[in-house]
C-alpha cells in the first residue's frame, strides 16, 4: 500500500479501503470550534458524592452507542491490516494531578507490528520528537516492542539537562509523571482500542446520550464527529463528555477529546485532547529508523 499523506493541502484518497504545541494560534491551518474553556486548576475528584455513586439504569436495547462502536471496528480493522507505519503530527493537551498542562506539539514515528505464518516480521514501535513548548523543545523518544528490556530511550531536551538520556519504564513513575498514558500506547491504534474498551463497558449501562455531526471540519477536512455523553456522575464511567472526529475519506479516528463533570458555574474541565495530523500512512519506513543510533536522532550513548 503506498504512503497517503493527508496533511491539510495535499491529500491522497484511499478509496476502497476498510469502512501515547503551545497554542491554537501556532497551528498553521489547523480549524477546530473552540473547546469548552477549561483553564482551571481542579483538584483531583477522589470521592463521589453518595448520591451519585449508584449503579445507573440498565442500558436500553438497542444502545445508543452501537453505532460508535461500529466505527471504532471499522477504524480497528483498516489500522490492523492495511497500516504497516504511518508518520504524523500530535497535538495533545491533558490534565495532571488536576491542573491543565500546557498544548504539546509532537513529530511522531510508528510501526506497528505486523505477523505472517506466526513469524513477527515487524515490531511495533515508536519515535517522538517534542517540537514545543520550551520545557520540553527537542525531547526524543524511541521504544520498540521487544527491545531494551522493554524500556523507551529518551533524551530529555528542553531547556536544562536538554542532552541527558535515559531509559525508562514506559509505565513507570518518571515516565508517566507528566503524561496520562504510557508513550508505547500513545498511537491511534492504542486509542480504537481504548475506545471500544470504554465503549464495551459503557454499553452495560443507560444514562448514555449519543449525538452525531457530519460535515466538521478538522485542519480544513470534513470528519463526522460522535459526541458521547453521561448526564450524572457515576463511579462507573470515566467521563461526562466525549468527542471523537473521523475523517470522512477513511476510518481513521483524527481527535480525540473528553472533559469532566463541572462543579456549580464551570464549564466541563478539559481532561484530555489529541489530535493527529498530516497524517502519511505506509510511508515504509526503515529498520534504522527506530534505532537510537540513528542520523539525525541526538540521544547519547
Amino acid at each position: 500500500m503506498s504512503a497517503v499523506n493527508v496533511s491539510t493541502t495535499s491529500v491522497r484518497c484511499l478509496r476502497g479501503c476498510v469502512g501515547g504545541l503551545v497554542a491554537a494560534a501556532v497551528l498553521a491551518g489547523h480549524v477546530l470550534a473552540a473547546p469548552p474553556r477549561a483553564t482551571a486548576v481542579t483538584a483531583n475528584r477522589l470521592a463521589v458524592p453518595e448520591s451519585d455513586a449508584a449503579v445507573p439504569p440498565p442500558p436500553p436495547s438497542p444502545h445508543p452507542l452501537e453505532p460508535a462502536l461500529a466505527h471504532a471496528a471499522r477504524s480497528l480493522a483498516f489500522l490492523t491490516t492495511e497500516v504497516r507505519d504511518y508518520s504524523c503530527r500530535v497535538v495533545k493537551q491533558e490534565r495532571i494531578d488536576g491542573r491543565l498542562q500546557p498544548m504539546e506539539f509532537i513529530d511522531a514515528k510508528v510501526r506497528h507490528r505486523r505477523e505472517a505464518e506466526g513469524e513477527v516480521m515487524q515490531r511495533a514501535g515508536l519515535y517522538l520528537h517534542f517540537l514545543a513548548p520550551a520545557a520540553v523543545a527537542d525531547r526524543e523518544v524511541l521504544w520498540v516492542e521487544g527491545r531494551n528490556n522493554g524500556r523507551m530511550t529518551v533524551r530529555r531536551g528542553g531547556t536544562r539537562f536538554q542532552y541527558l538520556t535515559l531509559d525508562l519504564d514506559p509505565r513507570g513513575d518518571a515516565a508517566l509523571q507528566h503524561s496520562r498514558y504510557p508513550a508505547s500506547e500513545s498511537g491511534m491504534l492504542d486509542m480504537v482500542q481504548k475506545l471500544i474498551e470504554v465503549g464495551r463497558a459503557d454499553m452495560q449501562y443507560g444514562e448514555c446520550e449519543v449525538r452525531s455531526f457530519a460535515g466538521v471540519k478538522l485542519d480544513g477536512r470534513p470528519c463526522e464527529c460522535i459526541e458521547v455523553t453521561h448526564p450524572r456522575r457515576r463511579t462507573q464511567f470515566r467521563f461526562h463528555i466525549a468527542r471523537i472526529f473521523i475523517d470522512d475519506e477513511y476510518p481513521l479516528p483524527v481527535r480525540y477529546e473528553a472533559y469532566d463533570w463541572p462543579t456549580a458555574d464551570e464549564e466541563p474541565p478539559l481532561v484530555e485532547q489529541y489530535t493527529f495530523q498530516n497524517v502519511k500512512l505506509n510511508v515504509g519506513f526503515n529498520d534504522a529508523e527506530f534505532e537510537r543510533g540513528y542520523a539525525g536522532y541526538r540521544f547519547r550513548p
